[in-house]
């Protein structure tokens, strides 16, 4: 199973205060579906188009309607340019499954780019006329090497009349993708891309400018482990039975992390740049994937998660994963890497927890990290709690 990695990000034509192009995405416990939609002409009026044409498709797709059904539904839902008699607005419905394949529907956007190891994959596109309009489809493969990207026709015309007399076209744009690193996130390609088109326009966009980039990961199994044992005595067991579980491991909590390191017989470092005015740093031991406080720092991943599965912030939630503070790299394991999560909750109760002025106590925890669980689940990650 793999991650689905999606970027995307825009230039608003000059002299406009709103952007013609939208993007919409939705996750699904299998899959990705996301729609790029061009508005016709600029300002307020290409907005509203390509804002109601992406919902529109997400949420019908979404609910398992055909493509038919939805197209069907934008036609006599939007108005048709009444001095052009022109279509309402152009779309890309893109769709990728966690084990890679994929689907794309284009609609007079520019062709999407799919691109392996510097060269471009082979696509076949079918032709369809539905309501009067003139569909390509195609289905294709991703790998972890694979990108996908997905652009308006502001890309393939920047630095027309500027820079470039015929603009970039769409094989430049081919051969400038085909060059970009390909260990780069979809966040890293997406902002390449767009710089790229920024120069060209000489920051004075010409037409709306949208990237959108697809890539996939490979995931593993995580185990979190999280609060000491009930019984001490047995610290050093429970640390070699994780040791010895498949997958990489995440330490939370402060005691926990010193009983690791311990057992190790390793020093626990701490890593200061990571520290922020709300949460603590991560810390370093030899052989352990990440290392964070705990109920803080668990409490805000959570946060990120719950904006991750939620269509309004998914967006946002994907940018905060690039952060460099302990809850975002702590999300950012669970969402992008793991495919199987074992939670390994210690059950001691930590004396701070007694405290009156402390407003994190054990059944706060315990009830944080069912939620932690919960949310996983909904990611559709495979989660196994342990309690220990």
């Amino acid at each position: 199973m793999y991650f689905i990695d999606t970027s995307f990000d825009s230039l608003t034509k000059h002299g406009e205060e709103l952007c013609g192009d939208h993007v919409e995405q939705a996750r699904l416990r299998d899959s990705c579906i996301l729609v790029l939609s061009d508005g016709l002409g600029s300002g307020v009026k290409a907005n509203i188009l390509a804002t109601l044409t992406s919902k529109i498709a997400v949420t019908m797709l979404k609910e398992g309607s055909t493509l038919e059904e939805t197209i069907d539904t934008v036609v006599h839902t939007l108005p048709v340019c009444n001095e052009r008699h022109l279509a309402y607005s152009t779309f890309t419905i893109i769709k990728i499954y966690n084990d890679g394949r994929g689907y794309a529907a284009e609609f007079d956007n520019p062709f999407i780019f799919l691109i392996r190891n510097g060269e471009n994959v082979p696509i076949e596109r079918q032709k369809r006329i539905l309501n009067g309009k003139t569909i390509y489809e195609c289905s294709f493969t991703m790998d972890k090497d694979t990108l996908l990207v997905a652009v308006s026709d502001g890309v393939v015309h920047a630095g027309v009349g500027r820079s470039l007399d015929l603009g970039w076209q769409w094989e430049n744009v081919d051969e400038y993708i085909k060059s970009i690193d390909t260990s780069f996130s979809a966040l890293d390609i997406t902002g390449n891309v767009l710089e790229q088109c920024r120069r060209l326009y000489e920051d004075e966009a010409g037409d709306d400018t949208t990237v959108l980039s697809v890539k996939i990961k490979e995931q593993e199994t995580i185990n979190l482990f999280t609060g000491p044992p009930k019984n001490p005595a047995k610290d050093y067991d429970v640390i070699k039975e994780i040791l010895n579980a498949e997958g990489k491991i995440v330490v939370c909590g402060g005691t926990t992390a010193n009983i690791v390191a311990r057992s190790l017989g390793a020093e626990l470092d701490v890593d200061v740049s990571t520290m922020t005015q709300e949460l603590p740093p991560i810390g370093k031991i030899p052989g352990i994937e990440l290392v964070t406080e705990g109920v803080i720092t668990i409490n805000k991943a959570l946060d990120i998660m719950r904006e991750y599965i939620d269509p309004g912030k998914n967006a946002a939630a994907l940018k905060k994963l690039q952060d460099k503070n302990s809850a975002s790299m702590l999300a950012a394991i669970i969402i992008e890497r793991c495919e199987r999560l074992n939670l390994w909750i210690g059950q001691a109760v930590n004396p701070a927890h007694q405290n009156p002025q402390y407003p994190m106590d054990f059944h706060f925890k315990m009830q944080q990290l069912e939620e932690f669980a919960s949310v996983a689940r909904q990611m559709g990650k495979e989660v196994n709690i342990v309690y220990i």
